[in-house]
């Protein structure tokens, strides 16, 4: 499991992407929400805005979540109530464990991968006009990650995993992929810190 998170100054485009439920491809479908008033898109993001008003000095008020889940766990997110059930429960626990309550949300799953995800928006203005603190955000998500999938259960990829899917990686991201790759398979075979460099270097 793996979160990315993202923040944004737009409530309307981000419910739009989330919920895409015109979208044949994507096929979203609005698993829970909360302080929002759902019948469309745009009530929605109207919902927001109206509580992010409370704090009109806060530019970037939207948070916007990826939760992902591995292609190995399939079998634990079916595409039917079950699934979207436990996907839910870990949401929520992942929004429970980051700080994040008290505030309003959608979550909504997408059909458009092969590993099961969903997508989270919510507010960082709180239904008591405070601001969510997201200090420190990305060490704190990946601690609730790793402890969410012991948790459940979920599949742990290796940390040099062979199996990733590169092709989905954008340039710097596979730049970075390929360096950590070859460090570690160069220090595998190294006996010396000069073998470990010549390697390296071998690989320019």
């Amino acid at each position: 499991m793996i979160a990315k998170i993202k923040t944004r100054a737009d409530f309307g485009g981000i419910v739009n992407y989330a919920n895409d439920q015109k979208n044949k491809k994507k096929c979203a479908t609005l698993l829970a929400y909360e302080g929002v008033c759902a019948i469309s898109n745009k009530t929605i993001a109207d919902s927001f805005q109206i509580q992010a008003s409370m704090r009109p000095k806060v530019k970037s008020p939207v948070k916007h979540v990826s939760l992902a889940f591995s292609s190995q766990d399939i079998s634990r997110f079916p595409d039917n109530e079950e699934g979207d059930v436990l996907m839910v429960e870990i949401a929520k626990k992942w929004m429970e464990q980051m700080g994040i309550r008290n505030t309003q949300y959608i979550i909504a799953r997408h059909h458009d991968t092969k590993h099961p995800h969903c997508h989270l928006v919510f507010n960082r203005i709180d239904n008591d006009g405070n601001l969510i603190s997201d200090s420190n955000e990305r060490i704190r998500n990946t601690k609730v990650c790793r402890t969410l999938t012991k948790e459940y259960g979920l599949y742990f990829a290796p940390k040099n995993s062979k199996a990733r899917n590169k092709s989905r990686l954008r340039p710097y991201q596979l730049r970075k992929y390929n360096l950590r790759s070859a460090t570690l398979d160069a220090l595998v075979v190294s006996r010396s810190w000069n073998d470990f460099l010549g390697i390296l270097k071998g690989q320019g």
